[in-house]
C-alpha cells in the first residue's frame, strides 16, 4: 500500500506562504528542486529580511555552500565528484540532471566536473536573492576565486595541513602564489594565510581591498609595500623582514605622493627605531600635543570587530606632506603601526580609541 501524499502546492497561497516560512534554508532549497512551480513559490514567499549570510568554501576535499545565522553555521550543499557519491535520486539544475542525496547535515550533489557543479551557487543566489559574503579557498580550489571573489565581502586563502603525526601548514607553490596575486581580487577584506615558498618574489600590482592581511610576508619588499598602498586602505603584515631603514625608504616615497590609498599599516618590523624611520625627514615634521585617533568607519560598519579605533599617544612628532596629509608611527604590541590622515583636522585630537598605542622607545646604542 502506497503512503498517502500531501498536495502541498494545492494549498491556498496564504497557507502555503506561512508554511514555507516555517522551513529552514536547507528544506527550502530541496523544495525548490521539486518543480518550476515550487521554485517560483520559494522566490516569491521566502522572507527576504531574515538575517543570514552565505559562504562558499573549497579548502580540502570538495566545495561546500554554507549559511550562517547568529551563533550558528550549517552546511547547505556539498558538491562531490561522481566517484564520491552514489545518489539514489536525481534532480535537474541549470540543465544538468545529477544524483542527489539528503544527509542529516546537508544536501549532497554529484557532478562529473566540480567546476560545473559549483554553478549551483548561481542557482542558490537567484533563489534567495543573496550573494556569498565569504569565500575561503585552498590550493586545489584557486579557480573558484575568478567566480566569486568580486561578489564576496571577505575572501580568505587558506593553507592545508600535512598528514599526521607531524601536521604542519603546507606552503603554497610559486605557481599558486602567482595565480592568486594576478587574480586581482576585489573584495573589502582579503586574508592570506599560509607560507610562501622560500625565495619567492613578486613585482606586480595587487587587488583592491579595504583591509588586506598577509600572515607570512617575509617576501614583501619596499616596492611591494608601495604597490599595496596604491589599492589597499588598511594593511596588516604579520611577519616580514623589513627594517626601520626600509620603512624610512617607504615614507620618503609616500612623501612624493605615492601609495595614496593607504591609511594604516601594521607590520612586524626588525629593530624599530623612530630616528631611523624618520631620518632625513625632520624638516617635514610637526608635533601634535594631544592624542590622535585613527578609525576606518567604513570597515567597522561592515565587519564586526574590524576597524577598531587606534589611539596614538600624545606628544608625537608626525610627518606632514605638502598636500596636508599626516603620517604618525607608534607601537601596537611588538609591531610598528603607521596611521595616515588626510589633514591635521581629521586626526581627532584628544579623542579616545579602543587600542592604546605606545610611543617608540629607541633601543640603547651598543
Amino acid at each position: 500500500m502506497s503512503s498517502p501524499s500531501f498536495r502541498l502546492l494545492q494549498l491556498p497561497q496564504v497557507v502555503l506562504r506561512e508554511l514555507l516560512n516555517l522551513l529552514d534554508l536547507n528544506e527550502l532549497f530541496i523544495f525548490s528542486l521539486c518543480s518550476r512551480r515550487a521554485n517560483r513559490y520559494v522566490k516569491v514567499y521566502f522572507n527576504r529580511f531574515s538575517k543570514w549570510k552565505m559562504s562558499v568554501t573549497g579548502c580540502i576535499s570538495w566545495p561546500e555552500v554554507r549559511f550562517e545565522k547568529p551563533n550558528t553555521t550549517d552546511t547547505f550543499v556539498v558538491i562531490k565528484k561522481s566517484s564520491e557519491l552514489q545518489g539514489t535520486e536525481k534532480v535537474t539544475i541549470g540543465g544538468h540532471t545529477v544524483p542527489f542525496v539528503k544527509t542529516p547535515e546537508s544536501c549532497e550533489l554529484l557532478w562529473d566536473d566540480e567546476r560545473i557543479g559549483i554553478k549551483i551557487v548561481d542557482y542558490i543566489c537567484e533563489l534567495f536573492s543573496r550573494v556569498p559574503s565569504f569565500l575561503c579557498v585552498g590550493p586545489e580550489f584557486i579557480w573558484m576565486l575568478k567566480l566569486f571573489s568580486n561578489l564576496s565581502e571577505e575572501v580568505m586563502v587558506s593553507p592545508i595541513q600535512s598528514k599526521r603525526p607531524y601536521a604542519k601548514w603546507m606552503p603554497f607553490s610559486e605557481e599558486e602564489c602567482l595565480e592568486l596575486l594576478t587574480a586581482k581580487i576585489i573584495s573589502p577584506l582579503f586574508v592570506w594565510g599560509g607560507d610562501f615558498p622560500e625565495g619567492f618574489k613578486y613585482t606586480g600590482s595587487f587587488g583592491v581591498h579595504e583591509h588586506f592581511v598577509i600572515h607570512e610576508g617575509l617576501w614583501i619588499t619596499v616596492e611591494n609595500l608601495v604597490s599595496i598602498g596604491k589599492t589597499c586602505t588598511d594593511v596588516f603584515i604579520r611577519e616580514s623582514k623589513l627594517t626601520s631603514t626600509d620603512i624610512n625608504t617607504f615614507l620618503k616615497i609616500w612623501m612624493n605622493h605615492k601609495a595614496n590609498a593607504l591609511r594604516s599599516l601594521v607590520i612586524k618590523c626588525e629593530n624599530i627605531n623612530q630616528d631611523v624611520i624618520f631620518n632625513g625627514l625632520e624638516d617635514k615634521m610637526i608635533t601634535v600635543e594631544g592624542t590622535m585617533v585613527y578609525e576606518n568607519k567604513k570597515l567597522s560598519a561592515k565587519f564586526k570587530n574590524m576597524g577598531t579605533p587606534w589611539e596614538f599617544p600624545p606628544g608625537l612628532t608626525v610627518l606632514r606632506r605638502n598636500d596636508g596629509m599626516i603620517a604618525a608611527a607608534a607601537l601596537l604590541s611588538i609591531r610598528l603601526c603607521i596611521g595616515i590622515w588626510t589633514d591635521i583636522g581629521s586626526i581627532r585630537e584628544n579623542d579616545t580609541g579602543t587600542w592604546k598605542l605606545l610611543p617608540i622607545n629607541n633601543p640603547p646604542i651598543p
